[in-house]
């Protein structure tokens, strides 16, 4: 949060909002937390989310990379684990340890959004990349010395959707 790499939008039913993450090498970790306010449930009512939201990332070899995801009401005392789709929290993330450098595309999906367009946040690290039909082009350091060497990272968005 405190570099930037967040923003805020809306999904309704059946729409994906689209971001990268760029992870360089030697980069510990990447992480990516989806959040929004569900609007009220019925009370004692099974799933009691609203309006499910699914954050969807696929690492530079296309694979994808699970959220954590509880046991829900069904099973409280299960341990989270990183196998399956979260339809049952409001706040979902996802953690990759020890990442491959490269980009890695990220989607928040309107699975089931009946009282939408749903708002939501998302923040990510090492670089969250809003994507657009320009392209981004980055340095990999704010200055340099005269003898130094400047590693350009370029993203071509319809390289990364066109696969």
């Amino acid at each position: 949060m405190r570099t930037g790499n967040f923003l805020e939008n809306t999904v309704s039913q059946g729409g994906t909002y689209n971001v990268l993450v760029v992870v360089n090498p030697g980069d510990p970790v990447m992480k990516v937390t989806l959040a929004w306010d569900d609007p009220p449930g019925t009370p004692n009512v099974s799933p009691a989310l609203v309006n499910d939201l699914d954050l969807v990332v696929f690492d530079p070899n296309n694979v994808q990379k699970f959220p954590w995801t509880l046991g829900g009401l069904a099973n409280p005392s299960a341990p989270a684990v990183q196998t399956q789709k979260n339809g049952i929290d409001n706040i979902e993330q996802v953690l990759v340890n020890s990442p491959i450098s490269g980009v890695y595309r990220v989607e928040v999906r309107g699975f089931n959004v009946p009282q939408g367009p749903q708002p939501f946040s998302l923040c990510a690290s090492p670089l969250l990349v809003n994507c657009s039909h320009a392209g981004t082009a980055s340095l990999d350091k704010s200055k340099y010395a005269c003898s130094s060497t400047a590693t350009i990272t370029v993203i071509d968005w319809r390289s990364q959707y066109q696969r």
